[in-house]
Protein backbone atom coordinates (compact mmCIF):
# COMPACT_ATOMS: atom_id res chain seq x y z
CA UNK A 1 0.00 0.00 0.00
CA UNK A 2 1.29 3.80 -0.54
CA UNK A 3 -0.06 6.81 0.00
CA UNK A 4 -2.02 8.52 -3.11
CA UNK A 5 0.00 11.59 -4.48
CA UNK A 6 0.65 14.28 -1.88
CA UNK A 7 -2.14 17.16 -2.56
CA UNK A 8 -0.15 20.07 -3.23
CA UNK A 9 -1.90 23.77 -1.82
CA UNK A 10 -0.56 27.13 -2.70
CA UNK A 11 1.77 28.81 -0.04
CA UNK A 12 -1.39 31.37 0.43
CA UNK A 13 -3.14 28.27 1.87
CA UNK A 14 -4.33 29.17 5.69
CA UNK A 15 -3.52 25.42 6.39
CA UNK A 16 -0.05 26.60 5.79
CA UNK A 17 0.42 28.54 9.01
CA UNK A 18 1.40 27.53 12.04
CA UNK A 19 -1.36 28.88 14.32
CA UNK A 20 -4.25 27.67 11.80
CA UNK A 21 -2.61 24.25 11.47
CA UNK A 22 -2.71 23.58 15.31
CA UNK A 23 -6.42 24.47 15.30
CA UNK A 24 -6.94 22.16 12.39
CA UNK A 25 -5.57 19.53 14.47
CA UNK A 26 -6.97 20.51 18.09
CA UNK A 27 -10.53 21.50 16.68
CA UNK A 28 -12.32 18.08 16.10
CA UNK A 29 -10.51 16.07 18.91
CA UNK A 30 -11.99 18.92 21.80
CA UNK A 31 -15.41 18.99 19.94
CA UNK A 32 -15.63 15.27 20.44
CA UNK A 33 -14.83 15.69 23.93
CA UNK A 34 -17.33 18.73 24.17
CA UNK A 35 -20.14 16.70 22.31
CA UNK A 36 -19.45 14.12 24.66
CA UNK A 37 -20.04 16.19 27.29
CA UNK A 38 -23.18 18.05 26.57
CA UNK A 39 -24.57 14.34 25.41
CA UNK A 40 -24.36 13.85 29.12
CA UNK A 41 -23.82 10.22 30.91
CA UNK A 42 -25.88 7.42 29.27
CA UNK A 43 -24.46 3.86 30.40
CA UNK A 44 -26.35 1.16 29.08
CA UNK A 45 -27.01 -2.08 30.73
CA UNK A 46 -24.36 -4.42 29.35
CA UNK A 47 -21.95 -1.36 31.11
CA UNK A 48 -22.65 -2.57 34.45
CA UNK A 49 -21.86 -5.97 33.66
CA UNK A 50 -18.05 -5.02 33.52
CA UNK A 51 -18.30 -2.91 36.23
CA UNK A 52 -19.57 -5.99 38.32
CA UNK A 53 -16.40 -7.76 37.35
CA UNK A 54 -14.04 -5.01 37.91
CA UNK A 55 -15.54 -4.32 41.74
CA UNK A 56 -15.08 -7.76 42.23
CA UNK A 57 -11.13 -7.56 40.91
CA UNK A 58 -10.56 -4.50 42.91
CA UNK A 59 -11.62 -6.41 46.35
CA UNK A 60 -9.84 -9.11 45.77
CA UNK A 61 -11.82 -11.92 44.55
CA UNK A 62 -10.53 -12.05 40.88
CA UNK A 63 -12.00 -11.31 37.48
CA UNK A 64 -15.58 -12.60 38.35
CA UNK A 65 -19.34 -12.22 38.21
CA UNK A 66 -19.90 -13.94 41.16
CA UNK A 67 -17.36 -14.50 43.98
CA UNK A 68 -15.99 -18.16 43.95
CA UNK A 69 -17.61 -19.19 40.22
CA UNK A 70 -14.94 -18.67 37.89
CA UNK A 71 -16.35 -17.86 34.61
CA UNK A 72 -15.66 -15.24 31.94
CA UNK A 73 -19.16 -13.26 31.21
CA UNK A 74 -17.26 -10.62 30.10
CA UNK A 75 -15.60 -9.85 26.36
CA UNK A 76 -13.56 -7.34 28.00
CA UNK A 77 -10.91 -8.58 30.32
CA UNK A 78 -8.40 -5.42 29.29
CA UNK A 79 -11.13 -2.53 30.23
CA UNK A 80 -12.02 -4.45 33.94
CA UNK A 81 -8.89 -4.98 34.64
CA UNK A 82 -8.45 -1.06 33.91
CA UNK A 83 -11.18 0.27 35.90
CA UNK A 84 -10.61 -2.00 38.78
CA UNK A 85 -6.65 -0.77 38.90
CA UNK A 86 -8.21 2.45 38.96
CA UNK A 87 -10.42 1.49 41.99
CA UNK A 88 -8.12 0.61 44.10
CA UNK A 89 -6.59 3.87 43.37
CA UNK A 90 -9.45 5.44 44.88
CA UNK A 91 -11.25 6.54 41.52
CA UNK A 92 -15.08 4.96 41.00
CA UNK A 93 -15.69 2.30 38.30
CA UNK A 94 -18.15 4.83 36.57
CA UNK A 95 -16.52 7.38 37.08
CA UNK A 96 -13.41 5.83 35.35
CA UNK A 97 -15.47 3.98 32.75
CA UNK A 98 -16.99 7.84 31.63
CA UNK A 99 -13.80 9.73 31.63
CA UNK A 100 -11.64 6.62 29.92
CA UNK A 101 -14.86 6.80 27.02
CA UNK A 102 -14.63 10.44 26.95
CA UNK A 103 -10.96 10.78 26.30
CA UNK A 104 -10.74 7.70 23.94
CA UNK A 105 -13.20 9.21 21.96
CA UNK A 106 -11.04 12.35 21.40
CA UNK A 107 -8.46 9.65 20.80
CA UNK A 108 -10.14 7.93 18.38
CA UNK A 109 -10.54 10.97 16.16
CA UNK A 110 -7.11 12.47 16.25
CA UNK A 111 -5.90 8.94 15.19
CA UNK A 112 -8.72 9.21 12.42
CA UNK A 113 -7.47 12.53 11.38
CA UNK A 114 -4.26 10.86 11.34
CA UNK A 115 -4.60 8.46 9.28
CA UNK A 116 -6.52 10.70 6.65
CA UNK A 117 -3.74 13.17 6.42
CA UNK A 118 -1.48 10.31 5.33
CA UNK A 119 -3.63 10.49 2.14
CA UNK A 120 -5.44 13.68 2.04
CA UNK A 121 -4.39 17.46 2.55
CA UNK A 122 -5.09 18.76 6.27
CA UNK A 123 -8.16 20.59 5.55
CA UNK A 124 -10.17 17.87 4.13
CA UNK A 125 -8.82 15.37 6.95
CA UNK A 126 -9.38 18.15 9.74
CA UNK A 127 -12.94 18.06 8.30
CA UNK A 128 -13.41 14.73 8.36
CA UNK A 129 -12.16 14.70 11.72
CA UNK A 130 -14.94 16.81 12.78
CA UNK A 131 -17.76 14.94 10.92
CA UNK A 132 -16.71 12.20 13.15
CA UNK A 133 -16.53 14.52 16.31
CA UNK A 134 -20.07 15.54 15.70
CA UNK A 135 -21.33 12.58 14.41
CA UNK A 136 -24.33 11.01 17.44
CA UNK A 137 -22.34 7.52 17.21
CA UNK A 138 -19.44 9.22 18.40
CA UNK A 139 -20.91 10.80 21.27
CA UNK A 140 -22.57 7.76 22.18
CA UNK A 141 -19.47 5.58 22.11
CA UNK A 142 -17.94 7.86 24.41
CA UNK A 143 -20.66 7.88 27.02
CA UNK A 144 -22.23 4.55 27.01
CA UNK A 145 -19.94 2.93 29.97
CA UNK A 146 -18.80 0.50 27.49
CA UNK A 147 -15.31 -0.71 26.10
CA UNK A 148 -16.47 0.37 22.53
CA UNK A 149 -14.38 3.18 22.21
CA UNK A 150 -11.18 1.95 23.83
CA UNK A 151 -11.36 -0.69 21.76
CA UNK A 152 -11.50 1.58 18.52
CA UNK A 153 -8.67 4.13 19.63
CA UNK A 154 -5.99 0.49 19.76
CA UNK A 155 -7.72 -0.75 16.60
CA UNK A 156 -7.01 2.57 14.88
CA UNK A 157 -3.45 2.75 16.86
CA UNK A 158 -2.84 -0.62 16.11
CA UNK A 159 -3.25 0.04 12.06
CA UNK A 160 -1.39 3.14 12.37
CA UNK A 161 1.69 1.57 13.46
CA UNK A 162 1.81 -1.03 11.19
CA UNK A 163 1.21 1.49 8.58
CA UNK A 164 4.12 3.67 9.49
CA UNK A 165 6.26 0.28 9.88
CA UNK A 166 6.63 0.50 13.51
CA UNK A 167 6.18 -3.50 14.00
CA UNK A 168 6.89 -4.23 17.50
CA UNK A 169 4.47 -1.08 18.73
CA UNK A 170 1.98 -2.43 15.95
CA UNK A 171 2.45 -6.28 17.27
CA UNK A 172 1.75 -4.61 21.11
CA UNK A 173 -1.06 -2.66 20.58
CA UNK A 174 -2.79 -5.29 18.79
CA UNK A 175 -2.45 -7.77 21.43
CA UNK A 176 -3.30 -4.83 23.49
CA UNK A 177 -6.82 -4.51 21.13
CA UNK A 178 -7.31 -8.48 21.59
CA UNK A 179 -7.36 -8.13 25.13
CA UNK A 180 -9.93 -5.47 24.92
CA UNK A 181 -11.77 -7.17 22.54
CA UNK A 182 -11.84 -10.31 20.97
CA UNK A 183 -12.27 -8.76 17.56
CA UNK A 184 -9.24 -6.86 18.04
CA UNK A 185 -7.12 -10.00 16.94
CA UNK A 186 -8.10 -8.78 13.64
CA UNK A 187 -5.78 -5.55 14.03
CA UNK A 188 -2.68 -8.69 14.41
CA UNK A 189 -4.16 -10.61 11.28
CA UNK A 190 -3.57 -7.51 9.40
CA UNK A 191 -0.21 -6.31 11.05
CA UNK A 192 1.33 -9.56 10.08
CA UNK A 193 0.01 -9.37 6.72
CA UNK A 194 1.64 -6.07 6.22
CA UNK A 195 4.83 -7.11 7.27
CA UNK A 196 4.63 -9.98 5.03
CA UNK A 197 4.36 -7.69 2.04
CA UNK A 198 6.56 -5.58 3.12
CA UNK A 199 9.55 -6.83 5.16
CA UNK A 200 8.91 -10.49 5.68
CA UNK A 201 12.83 -10.24 7.54
CA UNK A 202 10.89 -8.72 10.88
CA UNK A 203 7.46 -10.77 10.47
CA UNK A 204 8.74 -12.08 14.00
CA UNK A 205 8.38 -8.61 15.60
CA UNK A 206 4.50 -8.29 15.63
CA UNK A 207 3.80 -11.69 16.70
CA UNK A 208 6.47 -11.77 19.87
CA UNK A 209 5.25 -8.31 21.09
CA UNK A 210 1.65 -9.37 20.43
CA UNK A 211 2.17 -12.77 22.10
CA UNK A 212 3.80 -11.21 25.26
CA UNK A 213 0.72 -9.43 26.18
CA UNK A 214 -1.87 -12.18 25.03
CA UNK A 215 -0.21 -15.58 26.24
CA UNK A 216 -0.26 -14.43 29.52
CA UNK A 217 -3.66 -13.53 29.90
CA UNK A 218 -4.65 -17.50 27.90
CA UNK A 219 -2.19 -19.01 29.88
CA UNK A 220 -4.54 -17.61 33.04
CA UNK A 221 -8.03 -17.40 31.66
CA UNK A 222 -7.20 -21.04 30.42
CA UNK A 223 -6.34 -22.18 34.36
CA UNK A 224 -8.92 -20.19 35.69
CA UNK A 225 -11.85 -20.47 33.10
CA UNK A 226 -11.01 -23.84 31.44
CA UNK A 227 -10.88 -21.33 28.22
CA UNK A 228 -9.77 -17.76 27.22
CA UNK A 229 -12.72 -17.66 25.39
CA UNK A 230 -15.30 -15.45 26.98
CA UNK A 231 -18.59 -17.77 27.57
CA UNK A 232 -20.49 -15.10 26.91
CA UNK A 233 -20.08 -15.49 23.64
CA UNK A 234 -21.47 -18.64 22.97
CA UNK A 235 -24.53 -17.89 25.30
CA UNK A 236 -25.35 -14.80 22.62
CA UNK A 237 -25.26 -17.83 20.27
CA UNK A 238 -27.55 -19.44 21.74
CA UNK A 239 -30.16 -16.64 23.05
CA UNK A 240 -29.37 -14.27 20.26
CA UNK A 241 -28.97 -16.49 17.71
CA UNK A 242 -29.68 -15.27 13.74
CA UNK A 243 -28.10 -16.60 10.27
CA UNK A 244 -25.12 -14.76 8.72
CA UNK A 245 -27.17 -13.02 6.13
CA UNK A 246 -29.50 -11.50 8.87
CA UNK A 247 -26.77 -10.41 10.47
CA UNK A 248 -25.29 -8.21 7.88
CA UNK A 249 -28.72 -6.97 6.64
CA UNK A 250 -29.61 -5.84 9.84
CA UNK A 251 -26.35 -3.84 10.46
CA UNK A 252 -26.59 -2.87 6.79
CA UNK A 253 -29.79 -0.95 8.05
CA UNK A 254 -27.75 0.38 11.55
CA UNK A 255 -25.41 1.91 8.43
CA UNK A 256 -28.02 3.45 6.09
CA UNK A 257 -30.81 4.30 8.89
CA UNK A 258 -31.00 7.80 8.39
CA UNK A 259 -30.03 10.86 5.58
CA UNK A 260 -26.41 11.88 7.09
CA UNK A 261 -25.81 7.60 7.47
CA UNK A 262 -26.76 7.25 4.07
CA UNK A 263 -24.22 9.87 2.28
CA UNK A 264 -21.71 8.54 4.34
CA UNK A 265 -22.27 5.12 3.45
CA UNK A 266 -22.01 6.13 -0.51
CA UNK A 267 -19.33 8.25 -0.31
CA UNK A 268 -18.06 5.52 2.08
CA UNK A 269 -18.60 2.39 -0.81
CA UNK A 270 -17.12 5.25 -3.31
CA UNK A 271 -13.90 5.67 -1.64
CA UNK A 272 -12.98 1.74 -1.27
CA UNK A 273 -13.64 1.75 -4.51
CA UNK A 274 -10.61 4.56 -4.75
CA UNK A 275 -8.31 3.02 -2.13
CA UNK A 276 -8.43 -0.16 -4.06
CA UNK A 277 -7.59 0.92 -7.36
CA UNK A 278 -5.02 3.24 -6.12
CA UNK A 279 -3.99 0.89 -3.37
CA UNK A 280 -3.49 4.24 -0.88
CA UNK A 281 -3.16 3.98 2.47
CA UNK A 282 -7.10 3.75 3.90
CA UNK A 283 -7.05 0.41 2.21
CA UNK A 284 -5.54 -1.35 5.48
CA UNK A 285 -8.59 0.45 7.17
CA UNK A 286 -10.84 -0.83 4.88
CA UNK A 287 -9.84 -4.29 4.72
CA UNK A 288 -10.03 -3.91 8.56
CA UNK A 289 -13.36 -2.64 8.68
CA UNK A 290 -14.51 -5.81 6.18
CA UNK A 291 -13.37 -8.46 8.30
CA UNK A 292 -14.94 -6.62 11.31
CA UNK A 293 -18.26 -7.03 9.56
CA UNK A 294 -17.52 -10.44 8.51
CA UNK A 295 -16.82 -11.33 12.28
CA UNK A 296 -20.21 -10.26 13.22
CA UNK A 297 -21.96 -12.26 10.46
CA UNK A 298 -20.36 -15.54 11.10
CA UNK A 299 -20.41 -14.67 15.02
CA UNK A 300 -24.61 -15.66 14.31
CA UNK A 301 -25.62 -13.24 17.05
CA UNK A 302 -28.39 -11.18 15.80
CA UNK A 303 -27.76 -7.65 15.40
CA UNK A 304 -30.15 -6.42 17.76
CA UNK A 305 -27.56 -3.69 19.50
CA UNK A 306 -26.44 -0.84 17.78
CA UNK A 307 -23.40 -0.18 19.43
CA UNK A 308 -21.69 -3.66 17.51
CA UNK A 309 -22.15 -1.23 14.17
CA UNK A 310 -21.07 1.91 16.01
CA UNK A 311 -17.35 1.36 14.78
CA UNK A 312 -18.11 1.21 11.76
CA UNK A 313 -20.23 4.10 11.26
CA UNK A 314 -17.48 6.23 12.58
CA UNK A 315 -14.21 4.76 11.03
CA UNK A 316 -16.08 4.99 7.80
CA UNK A 317 -16.18 8.18 7.93
CA UNK A 318 -12.48 7.87 7.18
CA UNK A 319 -13.61 6.24 3.62
CA UNK A 320 -16.10 8.36 3.23
CA UNK A 321 -13.73 11.65 3.54
CA UNK A 322 -11.13 9.82 0.54
CA UNK A 323 -14.13 9.51 -1.59
CA UNK A 324 -15.14 12.50 -1.19
CA UNK A 325 -11.78 14.45 -1.89
CA UNK A 326 -11.04 11.41 -4.83
CA UNK A 327 -14.14 11.93 -6.42
CA UNK A 328 -14.20 15.57 -6.32
CA UNK A 329 -10.66 15.49 -7.62
CA UNK A 330 -11.84 13.48 -11.00
CA UNK A 331 -14.69 15.62 -11.45
CA UNK A 332 -12.77 18.87 -11.35
CA UNK A 333 -10.43 17.02 -13.95
CA UNK A 334 -12.40 16.26 -16.10
CA UNK A 335 -15.23 19.24 -15.99
CA UNK A 336 -12.36 22.19 -15.46
CA UNK A 337 -8.72 21.38 -15.82
CA UNK A 338 -7.32 24.23 -14.51
CA UNK A 339 -9.10 24.85 -11.24
CA UNK A 340 -7.49 26.49 -8.61
CA UNK A 341 -5.65 24.41 -6.03
CA UNK A 342 -7.73 25.00 -2.93
CA UNK A 343 -11.00 24.27 -4.74
CA UNK A 344 -10.48 20.20 -3.91
CA UNK A 345 -9.90 20.66 -0.84
CA UNK A 346 -12.43 23.34 -0.05
CA UNK A 347 -15.12 21.42 -1.70
CA UNK A 348 -14.22 18.19 -0.45
CA UNK A 349 -14.31 19.53 3.32
CA UNK A 350 -17.59 21.15 2.93
CA UNK A 351 -19.53 18.04 1.56
CA UNK A 352 -18.06 16.71 4.74
CA UNK A 353 -19.45 19.62 7.31
CA UNK A 354 -22.69 19.65 5.07
CA UNK A 355 -23.13 16.05 6.34
CA UNK A 356 -22.30 16.14 9.82
CA UNK A 357 -25.22 19.57 9.56
CA UNK A 358 -27.49 17.30 7.97
CA UNK A 359 -26.75 14.77 11.02
CA UNK A 360 -26.96 16.89 13.81
CA UNK A 361 -30.49 18.23 11.95
CA UNK A 362 -31.86 14.37 11.51
CA UNK A 363 -30.82 13.13 14.58
CA UNK A 364 -32.89 13.70 17.94
CA UNK A 365 -29.92 12.88 20.83
CA UNK A 366 -32.76 12.07 23.72
CA UNK A 367 -35.38 10.67 21.82
CA UNK A 368 -33.70 6.71 21.91
CA UNK A 369 -32.47 7.16 25.11
CA UNK A 370 -35.93 7.28 27.00
CA UNK A 371 -37.26 4.18 27.41
CA UNK A 372 -33.44 2.80 28.37
CA UNK A 373 -33.20 5.70 31.18
CA UNK A 374 -36.93 5.13 32.49
CA UNK A 375 -35.65 0.83 32.58
CA UNK A 376 -32.53 1.44 34.26
CA UNK A 377 -33.62 4.52 36.88
CA UNK A 378 -36.26 1.31 38.04
CA UNK A 379 -33.60 -1.13 38.31
CA UNK A 380 -31.48 1.06 40.36
CA UNK A 381 -34.36 1.66 42.73
CA UNK A 382 -35.17 -1.97 42.87
CA UNK A 383 -31.54 -2.82 43.46
CA UNK A 384 -31.30 -0.09 46.15
CA UNK A 385 -34.64 -1.25 47.73
CA UNK A 386 -33.64 -5.21 47.54
CA UNK A 387 -29.98 -4.27 48.80
CA UNK A 388 -31.45 -2.46 52.19
CA UNK A 389 -33.40 -5.80 52.85
CA UNK A 390 -31.26 -8.78 51.44
CA UNK A 391 -28.28 -10.43 53.07
CA UNK A 392 -24.91 -10.85 51.76
CA UNK A 393 -25.29 -14.42 49.20
CA UNK A 394 -28.41 -13.70 49.25
CA UNK A 395 -29.30 -15.21 45.78
CA UNK A 396 -30.90 -12.57 43.16
CA UNK A 397 -32.83 -14.01 39.71
CA UNK A 398 -33.03 -11.38 37.33
CA UNK A 399 -34.33 -10.67 33.65
CA UNK A 400 -31.65 -7.94 32.76
CA UNK A 401 -28.36 -8.34 34.86
CA UNK A 402 -26.43 -5.40 34.07
CA UNK A 403 -27.98 -2.61 37.04
CA UNK A 404 -28.99 -4.85 39.21
CA UNK A 405 -25.67 -6.85 39.11
CA UNK A 406 -23.74 -3.83 40.05
CA UNK A 407 -26.13 -2.28 42.69
CA UNK A 408 -26.16 -5.93 44.62
CA UNK A 409 -22.63 -6.81 44.66
CA UNK A 410 -22.65 -8.65 48.07
CA UNK A 411 -25.50 -10.40 46.51
CA UNK A 412 -25.16 -14.04 44.42
CA UNK A 413 -27.10 -12.45 40.99
CA UNK A 414 -28.48 -15.38 38.49
CA UNK A 415 -28.34 -14.03 35.17
CA UNK A 416 -31.08 -14.84 32.73
CA UNK A 417 -29.24 -14.99 29.41
CA UNK A 418 -26.95 -17.51 30.84
CA UNK A 419 -23.78 -15.00 29.71
CA UNK A 420 -22.63 -14.93 33.37
CA UNK A 421 -24.34 -18.05 35.37
CA UNK A 422 -23.10 -21.04 33.10
CA UNK A 423 -26.35 -23.05 34.78
CA UNK A 424 -28.51 -21.19 33.48
CA UNK A 425 -27.08 -21.87 30.13
CA UNK A 426 -26.94 -25.37 30.42
CA UNK A 427 -31.06 -25.42 31.21
CA UNK A 428 -31.64 -23.05 27.82
CA UNK A 429 -29.71 -25.05 25.91
CA UNK A 430 -30.93 -28.30 27.08
CA UNK A 431 -34.58 -27.07 26.80
CA UNK A 432 -33.95 -25.85 23.43
CA UNK A 433 -32.58 -29.03 21.91
CA UNK A 434 -35.42 -31.36 23.11
CA UNK A 435 -37.72 -28.78 21.74
CA UNK A 436 -35.93 -28.88 18.40
CA UNK A 437 -36.54 -32.85 18.51
CA UNK A 438 -39.91 -32.80 19.67
CA UNK A 439 -41.61 -29.63 19.04
CA UNK A 440 -40.09 -27.42 16.16
CA UNK A 441 -43.09 -24.81 16.64
CA UNK A 442 -41.80 -23.96 20.07
CA UNK A 443 -37.81 -23.69 19.44
CA UNK A 444 -37.14 -20.38 19.52
CA UNK A 445 -34.40 -18.78 20.93
CA UNK A 446 -36.38 -17.10 24.15
CA UNK A 447 -37.90 -20.87 24.78
CA UNK A 448 -40.79 -21.62 26.97
CA UNK A 449 -41.43 -20.47 30.64
CA UNK A 450 -40.12 -24.33 31.78
CA UNK A 451 -36.48 -23.29 31.85
CA UNK A 452 -37.62 -19.91 33.72
CA UNK A 453 -39.37 -22.66 36.32
CA UNK A 454 -36.14 -24.66 36.38
CA UNK A 455 -34.05 -21.79 37.59
CA UNK A 456 -36.45 -21.38 40.02
CA UNK A 457 -36.77 -24.70 41.48
CA UNK A 458 -33.24 -25.92 41.67
CA UNK A 459 -31.46 -22.17 42.20
CA UNK A 460 -34.65 -21.26 44.69
CA UNK A 461 -33.65 -17.10 44.42
CA UNK A 462 -34.66 -15.36 47.35
CA UNK A 463 -35.85 -12.21 44.95
CA UNK A 464 -36.51 -12.77 41.46
CA UNK A 465 -37.20 -9.30 39.06
CA UNK A 466 -38.20 -8.69 35.79
CA UNK A 467 -39.50 -6.42 33.46
CA UNK A 468 -42.78 -7.57 32.53
CA UNK A 469 -43.68 -10.01 30.66
CA UNK A 470 -39.67 -11.05 30.29
CA UNK A 471 -38.88 -14.41 32.39
CA UNK A 472 -42.19 -15.78 30.93
CA UNK A 473 -43.38 -13.93 34.27
CA UNK A 474 -46.89 -13.84 33.47
CA UNK A 475 -46.97 -17.40 32.78
CA UNK A 476 -45.03 -18.16 36.05
CA UNK A 477 -46.32 -16.11 38.66
CA UNK A 478 -49.95 -17.81 37.64
CA UNK A 479 -48.39 -21.26 38.50
CA UNK A 480 -49.78 -21.81 42.01
CA UNK A 481 -47.02 -23.70 43.37
CA UNK A 482 -45.30 -20.46 42.32
CA UNK A 483 -47.59 -18.22 44.62
CA UNK A 484 -47.71 -20.29 47.28
CA UNK A 485 -43.55 -19.42 47.13
CA UNK A 486 -43.24 -16.18 46.50
CA UNK A 487 -44.80 -13.09 47.09
CA UNK A 488 -45.08 -9.97 45.04
CA UNK A 489 -43.14 -7.22 46.61
CA UNK A 490 -41.32 -3.78 45.84
CA UNK A 491 -41.07 -0.12 45.61
CA UNK A 492 -44.49 1.61 45.32
CA UNK A 493 -44.33 3.13 42.51
CA UNK A 494 -42.37 0.29 40.48
CA UNK A 495 -45.17 -2.12 41.83
CA UNK A 496 -47.48 0.13 39.51
CA UNK A 497 -45.41 -0.05 36.90
CA UNK A 498 -44.40 -3.11 34.26
CA UNK A 499 -41.74 -4.74 36.71
CA UNK A 500 -41.90 -7.22 38.62
CA UNK A 501 -40.03 -8.40 41.75
CA UNK A 502 -40.83 -11.36 44.15
CA UNK A 503 -39.87 -11.91 47.21
CA UNK A 504 -39.56 -15.88 48.69
CA UNK A 505 -42.01 -16.14 51.39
Amino acid sequence: MHASAPIVTSPADASARPGVTVLLWAIPAATALLAGLLHGTFFIDDAYITFRYAEHLAAGHGMVFNPGEPVLGTTTPLFAAVLAGLKVLGVAVPTSARWLGLLSMAGVVLLLQTLASRSMSLPVAAAMGLCVALHPDTAFMGTSGMETAPSLALVLGGLLLALQGRWLLAGGVGGAALLMRPDGVLVVVLAVGLVLLRDRKKLWQPLVTAGAVVVPWVLYASAVYGSPLPHSIKAKQLIHATGPIEVLGGHLGFLTQNLSLSILFGLGVLGVGFVVARRSEPLLVALWMGAYIGSLAVSGIAPQFAWYATPLTVTGVLLAAYGADQGIALLLERARPGAPPWLRPTAAAAVLLLTAAIGLADVNWRSFRTDLEHREAAYLEIGAWIAERAHPGDVVFVGEVGVLGYVLLDQVVVDSSGINSPEVFVMRRDELEVLRATKPDEASPEGTWRWVAQVIDELEPKYIVTKYPWLHIGKIEDDPSFQARYTRVGPDDVMLIEYRVYERR
